[in-house]
C-alpha cells in the first residue's frame, strides 16, 4: 500500500490504515520513521503524535483484553475453580480498560513534558526504551504470574501474550510520546515519567473495578504467593529485558520456517525480512535463504546483499548463503575454464569458513588453468593425458574439500561431482580418437618444441657442458650458445627446467620481444620482470628500473640474494643478435655492453647466457669482443644418427604426461620408417634438427592419409616432395637469405644442376659456407651437406 504522508494523517477513519502503517514502520524501521518525522515542524510532530495515538487506542484495548483472557484460559486448563475464573474475567476487563486509559493518560503527560523539556535528538532512544521495556514487562508478568500461582502452563502463555501486549503498548505508548515530544536527547527521562504515570493510573483504574470478593480472594491467596510473585519479578526482570532488547522473541516463529521442513516461500513473512532491529543471529537463516533462492533467485540475491550491507547481526548467515549460491553456480558451469572467475566472487574474511576461502579459490584456479591449457590442445593424443590429469585433480579436490568448514565442504564437494563428470567425458572423447588414430602426430617443425606434447630430444652433450660451466666453484663467467638457425637453441632453452641441478633457476627472454628493443627502459623492465617471475622471493626494487645504474643495482641485489640462498640464476637471452642491431640503430645505448661485461665479471651467481645464430665475429659493433672477452662458448651441433634414431622412435621420452615406464607413451617402431628408413631420413636432412622434424611430420601425415602401416619407398618420395613445399620458407632462409657476400648465392645455386662442384675461389665465401654448415668436402670437390636442400634447389630454388 501507499500510506498518506505523516503531515496528512488525521483522526478520521479513512486515515486509520495509514496511521497503523506508520506505527508498524516505527516498530521495525525506526530510523526511517525518524527521517520522515524530521521533515515536519515541531507543532506538526505534536499533532502527528495525537493522530497516531487515536488508531492505536482501540487496538491496545483489544490486545489487552485478549491477552488477559488468554491467561484465564490457561488458568482454567490448569484446574482453577470457576469462581476464580469469574473473578479473573472481571479483573481482565478492568485491567484492559485501566491499562489502556492509564497508558493514554501517561502518553498525554509524556507529550506535555516532552514538549516543555524537549532539547535535541531522542526519538530513537524513546523507541528503543519503550519497546524494550514494554515487551520486557509482558515477559516478566508472564513468568512471574506463572511461578507465583504454581501453574507452569501459564508461564508460556503469559510470556507469549505479554510479549504481544508489550509490543503494542510499547509502540502506542512510549513511542508516540517520543513523537509528540519532539527530537530531544533528554526526552528519554520524560518518557519514562509519562509511562510511569500511565501505568499507575492503569493499575488504579483496574483496582477500582475489584469487588470485595476479589479483594478477599487476593488476601486469601496468602502472602506466600505475593512473596513468590515479587521474587519471580526480580528473577524474570533481567531475562525479560535481555529478550526484549534483542528481540529474541522472534526466534520462536523462526523455528516454524525451518522445522519440520524449510519453508522458502514464507521468507517474506520472516521477522528478518521486515524487522531491522533483531540483534542476535538467527541460526539456520542461511538455509532458509537458499530455499528462498530456489524459488525466487533474483529476489533472494537482493535480500542476501541487503543483509550483508545493512544487517550486521545476520551478516554471517547471509555470507554463508552467498558462498553456497556461488558454489552452486560453479557446480552448474559447463566450461571449467571459467571456474576461477566464478569463485573470485566468494566472500573473504578472518572468521569461520571465510578464512579458508583463499585456499579454495587457489585449488579451483589450478583446475581452471588446467582446463584452459587443455582447450589449447587440438591433438587427441595429448588431450587424453591432459584430460586424465584434470580428472585426477578434480577427484583429489573433491576428497580434500570434504574436510573444509560449511558451507564450503558440502557445496563444493557437490560441485566437484559435476566437474568430474565433465572431465571424464572429455577424457573418453579424446581417448576414443587416440584409439582410432593409426599413427600419432607428435612431430612438429616450426616454433620451439614443448617436450610435454611434442617430439623433443634432450641434447645430452650440450646439457652436460652447460651444467659443468654453471656449477664452477668460482662461478661461471658467462656463456654464448652458438648454433645455426633451426638447430634447436630455443627449444633447449625452453626445456632446461628439470635437466639442471635444483639449485639452478632458468629465466629466459627473447630479444624478438618488442619490449626488448623499444627503448632502454622497456628493455630493463623486461629483464626485471623476467627475473621476478623466475625468483618470486628475491628482492624487488620499488619501481621497475629505467636506467643502466638502476638495472645494475637490481642485478647486484639479486646476486647477493642468490649467494645467501646458495642458488644460481641462468639469465638466458635468446636471439641476442638483435642487441647488436638496436645498439647500431641507437635504440639502445652502447654502454649497455659495458654494463653486461661488469655484471658478467662481478655477479658470479647470476650467469648470462646469450644464444644466437651469429658468431661474435659477424656482429657489427666492435664492443662485443671486449664485453665477451671472458665468456665461454657452447656449440649447438646438428644431430648425429643416434640422436635422430632416438627422436624418431621415442619422440615423447621426456614428456611428463606419462609415467616413466607407461606403456601408453607414444612410440614408433623402427619398422614404421621402412627398411633403413631412419638412416635415409637422417641423411636427407643432414642431421639438421628442424629438417628431421619436417620430414618426420610430413611422413606421419602421409602415412595416416593413405591408411598405410608404415613408410614405403613411394610414400618416402612423396614425403621429400611435400617437405620442400611446406618447408619452403625455412629452406630459402637457410640457403638464400643468409647469403651476405657477393657470389655466395650463385655458388649455392650451381648445386641445382650438379651434385658436386669445386670449392669457391673466394676464401671469404668458403669460410662463410663452412660456418653456415651448408657444405662438406668430397675429395677435392664440395657438395651440399643436406640433400633435401639440393632437392629444394631443383624444385623451388
Amino acid at each position: 500500500m501507499t500510506p498518506l504522508p505523516l503531515n496528512q494523517i488525521g483522526l478520521s477513519w479513512r486515515h486509520h490504515v495509514s496511521a497503523l502503517w506508520w506505527l508498524a514502520l516505527l516498530y521495525r524501521q525506526p530510523y526511517h520513521f525518524r527521517e520522515a518525522l524530521r521533515t515536519l515542524p515541531l507543532k506538526h510532530r505534536v499533532v502527528t503524535g495525537f493522530c497516531l495515538l487515536g488508531p492505536a487506542l482501540p487496538w491496545m484495548l483489544l490486545v489487552s483484553l485478549v491477552v488477559e483472557l488468554l491467561g484465564i484460559g490457561i488458568a482454567l486448563a490448569s484446574g482453577l475453580s470457576s469462581f476464580t475464573a469469574i473473578l479473573l474475567v472481571k479483573h481482565a476487563v478492568g485491567t484492559a480498560m485501566g491499562t489502556t486509559l492509564g497508558i493514554a493518560s501517561g502518553i498525554t503527560v509524556g507529550i506535555g513534558v516532552g514538549i516543555v523539556g524537549g532539547i535535541a535528538d531522542g526519538i530513537a532512544i524513546g523507541l528503543a526504551g519503550e519497546i524494550t521495556f514494554g515487551i520486557a514487562g509482558g515477559i516478566v508478568g508472564g513468568i512471574a504470574t506463572g511461578i507465583a500461582n504454581e501453574i507452569p502452563g501459564k508461564i508460556t502463555g503469559g510470556i507469549a501474550s505479554g510479549t504481544v501486549l508489550g509490543i503494542v503498548l510499547g509502540i502506542a505508548g512510549g513511542i508516540v510520546i517520543g513523537i509528540a515530544g519532539g527530537i530531544a536527547r533528554g526526552i528519554a527521562t520524560k518518557i519514562a515519567v509519562g509511562i510511569a504515570v500511565g501505568i499507575t493510573l492503569g493499575i488504579a483504574l483496574g483496582m477500582a473495578n475489584w469487588t470485595a470478593n476479589e479483594i478477599a480472594f487476593r488476601i486469601t491467596a496468602g502472602s506466600t504467593n505475593e512473596i513468590a510473585f515479587q521474587i519471580a519479578v526480580g528473577i524474570a526482570g533481567g531475562i525479560a529485558v535481555g529478550i526484549a532488547a534483542l528481540r529474541a522473541y522472534h526466534l520462536l516463529p523462526h523455528l516454524l520456517f525451518l522445522w519440520p521442513k524449510l519453508r522458502g516461500p514464507w521468507y517474506r513473512y520472516h521477522p528478518i525480512a521486515w524487522d531491522n532491529l533483531c540483534s542476535i543471529p538467527f541460526p539456520g537463516l542461511d538455509r532458509l535463504l537458499l530455499a528462498y533462492a530456489d524459488l525466487a533467485p533474483t529476489e533472494a540475491d537482493q535480500e542476501i546483499e541487503r543483509l550483508i550491507d545493512s544487517y550486521p547481526s545476520q551478516r554471517f548467515q547471509a555470507l554463508k548463503a552467498k558462498a553456497a549460491l556461488i558454489a552452486r553456480t560453479a557446480g552448474k558451469e559447463q566450461n571449467l575454464a571459467r571456474l576461477d572467475d566464478i569463485v573470485a566472487a566468494l566472500p573473504r574474511g578472518d572468521q569461520g569458513f571465510l578464512v579458508e576461502v583463499p585456499r579454495v579459490c587457489e585449488k579451483i584456479g589450478e583446475l581452471a588453468a588446467l582446463q584452459r591449457h587443455l582447450d589449447t590442445i587440438t591433438r587427441p593424443l595429448f588431450r587424453a593425458p591432459h584430460a586424465a590429469l584434470l580428472k585426477e585433480k578434480i577427484d583429489r579436490f573433491r576428497d580434500q574439500i570434504a574436510g573444509f568448514p560449511e558451507p564450503l565442504g558440502s557445496e563444493f564437494r557437490a560441485a566437484a561431482a559435476h566437474w568430474l563428470a565433465i572431465a571424464e567425458r572429455q577424457w573418453r572423447e579424446a581417448q576414443a580418437v587416440v584409439d582410432k588414430e593409426p599413427s600419432p602426430q607428435v612431430f612438429r617443425a616450426g616454433d620451439p618444441a614443448d617436450r610435454r606434447q611434442e617430439a623433443f630430444l634432450l641434447r645430452q652433450r650440450v646439457i652436460g657442458d652447460l651444467e659443468a660451466q654453471l656449477m664452477l666453484a668460482t662461478g661461471c663467467p658467462g656463456l654464448v650458445l652458438y648454433g645455426r638457425r633451426r638447430t634447436g637453441k630455443s627449444t633447449l632453452l625452453r626445456n632446461l627446467d628439470g635437466f639442471l641441478p635444483d639449485t639452478v633457476t632458468v629465466a629466459a627472454l627473447s630479444m624478438q620481444d618488442p619490449r626488448a628493443f623499444t627503448a632502454l627502459d622497456s628493455f630493463a623492465g623486461l629483464i626485471a620482470g623476467t627475473i621476478a617471475g623466475a625468483l618470486p622471493d628475491a628482492p624487488r626494487p620499488p619501481a621497475p628500473p629505467a636506467t643502466l645504474p638502476a638495472l645494475f643495482a637490481l642485478l647486484d641485489a639479486t646476486n647477493r640474494w642468490l649467494l645467501g640462498e646458495d642458488r644460481r640464476l641462468l639469465l638466458a637471452v635468446d636471439e641476442y643478435e638483435f642487441l647488436d642491431t638496436k645498439i647500431t640503430e641507437g635504440v639502445l645505448p652502447a654502454d649497455l655492453l659495458a654494463m653486461v661485461r661488469e655484471s658478467i665479471q662481478t655477479h658470479r651467481r647470476l650467469i648470462w647466457l646469450f644464444a644466437g645464430s651469429h658468431h661474435i665475429a659477424e656482429l657489427t659493433h666492435p664492443a662485443w669482443t671486449s664485453a665477451f672477452v671472458s665468456v665461454r662458448t657452447l656449440d649447438m651441433p646438428l644431430f648425429d644418427l643416434s640422436e635422430t634414431r632416438l627422436l624418431l622412435t621415442e619422440p615423447l621420452r621426456h614428456s611428463p604426461l606419462w609415467a616413466k615406464d607407461d606403456p601408453r607413451r607414444p612410440r614408433f617402431a623402427p619398422e614404421f620408417w621402412g627398411e633403413d628408413g631412419i638412416e635415409r631420413l637422417h641423411a636427407d636432412a643432414g642431421g639438421w634438427p628442424h629438417l628431421v622434424q619436417l620430414l618426420a611430420e610430413t611422413a606421419v601425415n602421409l602415412v595416416n592419409d593413405s591408411a598405410a602401416h608404415g613408410l614405403d619407398p613411394a610414400l618416402y618420395q612423396r614425403t621429400l616432395d611435400k617437405a620442400v613445399e611446406s618447408g619452403d620458407i625455412v629452406l630459402r632462409q637457410l640457403l638464400e637469405r643468409e647469403c651476405r657476400l657477393d657470389g655466395e648465392w650463385p655458388y649455392l645455386s650451381a648445386f641445382r644442376t650438379g651434385e658436386t662442384q669445386p670449392p669457391p675461389s673466394d676464401p671469404a665465401i668458403a669460410r662463410a659456407l663452412r660456418r653456415r654448415l651448408l657444405v662438406v668436402e668430397d675429395g677435392d670437390r664440395w657438395r651440399l651437406r643436406v640433400p633435401l636442400m639440393r632437392h629444394w634447389l631443383r624444385e623451388r630454388g
